[in-house]
């Protein structure tokens, strides 16, 4: 959850009606999601828009959201619009503004928040959506798509949070205290978890397994459906060329067979899938906690409130739970035997 920026928004809006031609009347900040800020904005006649404001994704990932939705004709993908010049986004201070429709609906999210979730039917939807998005050709997007790595992007990041406890840190607040406190207590759960991570990198990487586009955070916040029941996929900051457990890695826990078979079901090829590279990811989201709150209440928060929020969600990853995360790949791994998708045993 972000903590709205300081900037006039009343600017802002004004910005977006010359840039889009569109008769915009007012801007509400939309408290969700992490690094970029978000708005609803109404037009006169009551259309209501999506605007996001970020400083980190590139212009190309919001190119290749246009080409599945447009060229792959894949109505599922919330796609940017394109400005009267025909660009995706338009400089505003030190950000990127790009305006989307809004989707009317519920997330997986909102329905958990009041515990419940999508139906075995809707869910089995998110397999279909992401069959049709990994077996769309990548050569459509190629020009515009980063390829991933088995190793943790911003790992200098990680390595500055870990450090930090020998390290003074001036003007340290009560957050900046705590968390000090705790990567000192968890010193060794945090290094062997990064050994294990690093380990089922190596393991990924020698497999070789053939790249798809992935949407790279198909979390719940990311999936909504609307009063039709109709599946839509947000937030395409993530996306890139990779294996299509980064993006199956997201619906693991229960019910992951009522996603995996229908995915199954739709793809046009017989594929290969491995418990490895589900563990990878399944470390990869923990690490990553670490690094981006850690780097957050450290380094970059002056809100207390951002601070709490972000303290409270670093709860569930420092110190990190091994036995949970290797309980999980195991349980993967008898999912895929029972599905038929684990590699042949070599005699």
């Amino acid at each position: 959850m972000k903590v709205d920026n300081t900037f006039d928004k009343r600017e802002l809006l004004q910005h977006l009606r010359t840039a889009y031609d569109l008769p915009l009347q007012s801007i509400t900040f939309f408290p969700e999601g992490e690094d970029s800020y978000g708005y609803i904005v109404v037009s006169e006649t009551g259309k209501k828009y999506f605007v996001k404001a970020s400083t980190s994704v590139p212009d190309s990932r919001l190119h290749v959201a246009s080409l599945l939705r447009h060229r792959c004709n894949i109505p599922g993908v919330v796609a940017p619009l394109e400005t009267q010049d025909g660009t995706i986004s338009v400089p505003w201070q030190d950000f990127r503004v790009s305006l989307f429709p809004f989707i009317e609906g519920k997330s997986r999210w909102d329905l958990w928040k009041v515990e419940k979730d999508f139906t075995d039917t809707e869910l089995s939807q998110t397999g279909a959506l992401l069959a049709a998005i990994h077996e769309c050709p990548r050569t459509i997007a190629s020009n515009y798509l980063t390829v991933a790595k088995y190793d943790l992007p911003l790992r200098h990041e990680l390595h500055t949070v870990l450090e930090a406890p020998a390290k003074e840190i001036q003007s340290q607040n009560q957050y900046q205290k705590q968390l000090l406190e705790a990567l000192t207590q968890h010193q060794s759960a945090v290094s062997e978890t990064l050994d294990r991570y690093d380990s089922l990198g190596r393991s990924a990487g020698a497999l070789q397994t053939p790249f798809v586009i992935t949407h790279g955070d198909p979390t719940p916040g990311n999936l909504i459906l609307d009063p039709e029941n109709r599946l839509h996929l947000i937030d395409w900051d993530g996306v890139c060329l990779g294996p299509p457990e980064k993006d199956l890695v997201s619906f693991t826990e229960e019910r992951f067979e009522v996603v995996l078979e229908r995915y199954l079901a739709e793809r046009q090829s017989n594929i290969t899938l491995h418990a490895d590279i589900f563990g990878f990811y399944i470390y990869e989201w923990t690490i990553n906690e670490i690094r981006d709150y850690g780097t957050k209440i450290l380094f970059k928060n002056n809100d207390a409130k951002q601070n709490a929020y972000d303290w409270e969600s670093l709860q569930d990853y420092l110190p990190p739970n091994r036995e949970l995360m290797e309980d999980g790949i195991a349980a993967i791994r008898n999912t895929l035997g029972r599905c038929g998708v684990l590699p042949k045993q070599r005699r």
